[in-house]
């Protein structure tokens, strides 16, 4: 009967499963782009420059942490 509940395995809808699919391949990108960043500033942090440019990493375009032209 098709109006059991909690037995057997349940078949997913095909979009749900492609919902899941992008949600876990957002997840994994989010982790290894923090990874990478914990990465970099601990490499930063050895090498002894972390004091001189904390602040202003962001801001490594030109003129984005100057002050404005006028």
């Amino acid at each position: 009967s098709p109006c059991r509940a909690g037995t057997g395995a349940k078949e997913l809808q095909p979009w749900l499963i492609g919902l899941t699919a992008v949600v876990v391949f957002l997840f994994i990108v989010f982790v290894l782009l923090l990874v990478n960043r914990l990465w970099q500033i601990r490499m930063h942090r050895e090498q002894g420059g972390l004091q001189e440019t904390q602040g202003t990493d962001r801001y490594h375009g030109r003129g984005a942490a100057g002050p404005a032209p006028g």
